[in-house]
């Protein structure tokens, strides 16, 4: 079964996704695909995604929370887990 997206549909989930996450949840998707595949190069799949794993959640609650450099957000964390998965296809 093929699904086929219109250049419409597309712009459309984008565009929702972009409203959910913002530009800063699209920075975390984009650096966690960059680590999973990175590491990659070097280590099994499953290191690479634990350790992208491990970076974004250390930036959450050290750099955000305990260090108070950002705000901590929970939708980072899911950006994150979000670009881990893609960053394993």
């Amino acid at each position: 079964m093929y699904i086929v997206l219109g250049s419409n549909n597309l712009f459309f989930m984008l565009h929702k996704i972009y409203n959910y996450f913002g530009m800063d949840g699209l920075l975390h998707i984009i650096c966690s695909i960059i680590i999973v595949r990175f590491s990659d190069l070097f280590l099994p799949l499953w290191t690479a995604a634990l350790i992208a794993a491990v970076i974004g959640v250390s930036k959450e609650i050290i750099w955000d929370k305990l260090l108070k450099k950002g705000t901590f957000d929970k939708k980072d964390m899911i950006a994150d887990a979000i670009g881990i998965a893609i960053g394993c296809l």
